[in-house]
């Protein structure tokens, strides 16, 4: 899985905070539900680690959505987001028991 964070690669935090949100968003991953709440593709969501807005996202976007995966790799390239990758998939963090999830970010209302 890739790991976005929303910390620069000279350390600065990145802002608008919900940065994470409406890029994911903006390339279309995300649609609102009948319960009026926001839903994310099961491939990407968008995270809080360590106070800093971050997405996380598995690999297989890539091959399901290029065009959205190039763009959020563009955009951390661009702003020269802090990127990593670890083992496993989303998937696999959500089932792991014992294993502490990144805290979902929160939406805030406009």
């Amino acid at each position: 899985m890739i790991i976005i964070d929303g910390v620069t690669e000279s350390g600065g935090k990145f802002r608008p905070s919900a940065w994470a949100e409406m890029l994911i968003e903006g390339v279309g991953l995300a649609h609102f539900g009948a319960d009026h709440k926001i839903h994310y593709l099961p491939l990407i969501e968008p995270a809080n680690i360590n106070g800093n807005a971050a997405i996380i996202m598995d690999e297989s976007l890539e091959e399901i959505r290029p065009e959205a995966f190039a763009e959020i790799m563009r955009f951390a390239a661009e702003n020269r987001l802090q990127v990593r990758h670890e083992e496993g998939s989303i998937s696999d963090r959500q089932k792991s028991p014992g294993r502490r999830r990144a805290r979902p970010a929160q939406r805030r209302p406009f």
